[in-house]
C-alpha cells in the first residue's frame, strides 16, 4: 500500500480504505480460514474486520523501515481479526448458555 494512503485513510477518505480493502482483504482471509476452518465464517470474519478497521483508523499504523510489503499493517488487521473471531465466539457463547444450550 502506498505510504501516501494511510493518512487518507486516517482522515475517512472512502477510496483510500478500499485500497486497503482491495490490498489486504485475501491475507486476511486467508488468516480468517487458519482460524475458523470454516470458509462461511471466515468471510464473516473478514466483512467485520474491516468495520473495524474502518473505525479504528485513526490508530492505524504508522509505516515503519521494513514495512515495505505492508507486513505492519498486515499484523495490525491480522489483529482485529483475531479479537473480532474471539468476541463473535465469546458472544456465541453466551448466547447458547442464555438460551440453555448446551455448549
Amino acid at each position: 500500500m502506498e505510504l501516501s494512503l494511510r493518512p487518507r485513510i486516517r482522515a475517512g477518505d472512502p477510496q483510500a480504505f478500499a485500497c486497503l480493502f482491495e490490498d489486504h482483504a485475501h491475507a486476511v482471509y486467508g488468516h480468517a480460514v487458519q482460524l475458523t476452518e470454516d470458509r462461511s465464517t471466515a468471510e464473516d470474519v473478514v466483512s467485520l474486520t474491516f468495520l473495524e478497521a474502518w473505525r479504528l483508523r485513526e490508530l492505524l499504523p504508522d509505516a515503519e523501515v521494513s514495512d515495505d510489503a505492508g507486513d505492519g499493517l498486515r499484523a495490525w488487521l491480522f489483529g482485529i481479526a483475531t479479537n473480532v473471531l474471539r468476541n463473535t465466539r465469546r458472544s456465541a457463547r453466551r448466547h447458547r448458555a442464555a438460551l440453555g444450550v448446551a455448549l
